[in-house]
């Protein structure tokens, strides 16, 4: 496995790992998320929330490729800053 897929695939365990998070909220979006609770048959708050996050957070979440190229966009520019430094003294 190269660095870059080693380093995607450490991303990917980062991102999946389960953490309790806890958040305030203004009752009027908690009485509407209750009430999205019943519509959507899920048994707390919670699972609602959940459902949400799945549904517009992780599905925008970079795919493993983007996140290999992001690494060698770094790595370049890394390079080319060193190279101008270099020249310049």
């Amino acid at each position: 496995m190269s660095k870059t897929q080693n380093i995607a695939n450490k991303e990917i365990t980062r991102i999946t790992k389960n953490t309790i998070v806890a958040i305030r909220m203004p009752k009027g979006l908690v009485d509407e998320l209750k009430d999205l609770q019943k519509i959507n048959h899920f048994m707390d708050l919670s699972d609602e929330i959940r459902f949400i996050i799945r549904k517009y957070c992780i599905a925008r979440q970079d795919q493993p490729e983007s996140i290999i190229k992001r690494q060698k966009l770094i790595e370049d520019l890394t390079k080319i800053i060193e190279n101008l430094k270099g020249e310049t003294q």
